[in-house]
């Protein structure tokens, strides 16, 4: 019998030796599975995804780049208050934004959520009466007295690794003043501009797969408690959908996030939400096609993954504990959209809510999510942001103010401050290989 036992131990030994060998092997170039488009910079994300190959969705996706990209006025149902007069204004060549708020060019490539103490009944943050729940600091009327200008400065933060090489961090500090209120009344989170990159795939990501990762007592001890999070209609409080999508995980689908972006960011009235005076801009048609050429656009390959370098990078994030968070593997199913279903994806989110420790809280709680809980970020198409960015410049993080990858990584901290404290102790070519390793995603 105890021959039997040491023999069992062995293979199972073997196997779990090749169960990890074939793990770090995993090719994940193809990030997005069947989606994964070769074609050259920005076009790979913007053009359909190379397994659209139905004519009449492929022309639906195409003509909904024009509503992505194009320009909104007054005429056309822009505001009267907005943020941005087009979706491409943020989501610049579909990737990130910089943090901007600039009153000579008339938009913003950020935003800053706002609430009162307290909730409505469905959990949402208490809207600030006259202003809802975000700042509108432009109009299409001159000089018009209901926008609210945000100021914003950085603060810097010096350190150094334990190898005694120094880095320097920022934070934002940004300033409003709502006419009738104090500053401690208002609860706030400024918001940078993430890239739109596979909002389909992510939706179709089974939920029962989702919550199969939560962990929100971490009992299996490994510091990580990640739990869904879950948002409900004004009207029906009691019916709750798992959040996906925005920092806080507060759109279920991407047609949701879409129509809150159209009213809230350009004033824009859909049929899901429309204007405070019952107004449609936004067509049923043409907000199908802005939601498809999200949801059918292609996603970047993953670079250089035979490269050694960066073979060992991803051996690092590993085994560090990063991907205690950033899942790296999903497996879709799509009921609706053929293109999406059954794809092996790589999109390096768990798409759960962590607590990120007090440095990267803000004052804004939303349905489930605390101050300093936030969505697990996406890691696809990191470094191909940075190629397709305006200026080559981006930030990263919910307020976008790491201006690097290693930045984001020492700002981490709650739930992930065990693998930012590994990261830190790791020698600085082992750091310059996981950076590689990000960088190819």
């Amino acid at each position: 019998m105890r021959g039997l036992c040491f023999y069992n131990i062995v293979a199972l030994c073997v196997a779990c030796f090749w169960y990890g060998s074939t793990a770090a092997a995993q090719d994940i170039t193809e990030l997005g599975g069947a989606l994964t488009s070769y074609l050259p910079g920005r076009a790979a994300i913007q053009v359909n995804a190379p397994n659209v190959t139905d004519e009449t969705r492929r022309v639906k996706q195409l003509t909904g780049f024009g509503m992505f990209h194009g320009e909104f006025n007054a005429k056309s149902g822009l505001g009267p208050l907005f943020n941005n007069n087009s979706c491409a204004g943020c989501h610049v060549n579909n990737g990130r934004g910089q943090v901007l708020f600039s009153e000579a060019l008339n938009l913003s490539r950020a935003i800053v959520k706002v609430a009162l103490r307290g909730r409505l009944p469905n959990g949402a943050p208490k809207p600030v009466p006259g202003i809802g729940n975000q700042i509108h600091d432009h109009s299409t009327v001159t000089n018009d007295a209901r926008t609210i200008a945000i100021k914003i400065a950085w603060l810097y933060r010096q350190g150094s690794f334990p190898d005694g090489t120094k880095y320097t961090l920022r934070k934002p500090a940004y300033s409003f003043r709502i006419p009738g209120y104090r500053k401690e009344q208002i609860l706030s989170s400024l918001r940078a501009t993430p890239p739109v990159i596979g909002p389909g795939l992510l939706e179709s990501i089974p939920e029962a797969d989702i919550l199969a990762l939560s962990d929100p007592n971490d009992l299996n001890k490994d510091g990580i408690s990640g739990r869904p999070q879950y948002v409900a209609e004004a009207d029906q409080p009691t019916v709750k959908n798992l959040g996906r999508f925005g920092f806080k995980a507060t759109s279920p689908t991407v047609a949701d996030q879409t129509a809150v972006a159209f009213i809230s960011d350009m004033g824009l009235g859909t049929k899901t939400y429309p204007t405070k005076d019952g107004k449609q801009e936004i067509s049923d048609s043409d907000f199908e096609n802005t939601v498809l050429y999200q949801t059918l656009g292609g996603v970047p390959p993953a670079r250089n993954q035979n490269d050694p370098t960066v073979i060992t990078g991803k051996n690092i994030f590993k085994r560090i504990g990063c991907d205690g968070c950033h899942t790296m593997t999903h497996v879709t199913a799509s009921a609706t959209d053929t293109e999406l279903d059954n794809q092996t994806i790589h999109p390096f989110t768990d798409l759960l809510l962590h607590d990120m420790g007090p440095d990267l809280a803000d004052s804004l709680p939303m349905f489930r999510a605390s101050a300093s809980e936030w969505r697990t970020a996406p890691l696809w198409g990191l470094g191909f942001s940075l190629d397709i960015a305006s200026g080559g410049r981006v930030g990263f993080l919910h307020d976008g103010r790491a201006r690097t990858i290693q930045e984001a990584i020492l700002w981490h901290g709650g739930e992930a401050e065990r693998s930012k404290r590994r990261f830190m102790r790791l020698r600085k070519t082992d750091r310059a290989m996981l950076l590689r390793f990000l960088r190819s995603l």
